[in-house]
């Protein structure tokens, strides 16, 4: 997927917003005349003819509505320090993964999750790292005594895995 995808995909979402939310703050479910509540039909009716209103009149209108927000965005910068700016996009790994498990990935890679055995390894590398840097003898134990701690962490998620994956 391209900067240029993900920026309108982003515009095309955000428009669609404005469209729902412009005349749903009025509402809905009183009666201006008595300002009494709606029956079940009344404002159910009442709301469909708001989401009407909503919806883009033409497909060329809407395509240009968005264009010309993805204009005002590229005119603002709002695009120019996407990561990965001027690189090409590997895609591999995408078409790798099953069609029915693309998007879940891509929501959990793009919310920056990282699973606990990773953040545990990392962590067990700075701990490594700051121990061959340690010039204190005292130091040197607490992170020693600490590194232990997240070793054992460590292994216990990668036996648990293993079991996971014989049943």
């Amino acid at each position: 997927m391209s900067i240029f995808n993900l920026a309108c995909a982003y515009v095309h979402e955000t428009i669609k917003m404005e469209f729902m939310m412009k005349d749903k703050k009025k509402d809905i479910f009183s009666n201006s005349k008595f300002d009494k509540p709606l029956s079940k039909e009344n404002a159910k009716s009442k709301y469909e003819k708001l989401a009407d209103k909503d919806k883009p009149e033409s497909k060329e209108k809407f395509e240009d509505l968005v264009e010309a927000k993805i204009k005002k965005a590229m005119a603002e910068g709002e695009f120019d320090n996407l990561p990965g700016k001027g690189k090409p996009l590997d895609l591999k790994k995408y078409y790798d993964l099953p069609e029915h498990l693309r998007a879940a990935y891509q929501i959990i890679k793009n919310s920056g999750y990282v699973p606990e055995e990773v953040r545990l390894k990392k962590e067990m590398e700075t701990h490594k790292e700051k121990i061959k840097n340690c010039r204190s003898e005292e130091e040197k134990k607490k992170l020693m005594k600490e590194l232990a701690e997240i070793s054992q962490q460590f292994n216990f998620y990668m036996e648990y895995n293993k079991k996971l994956k014989k049943f």
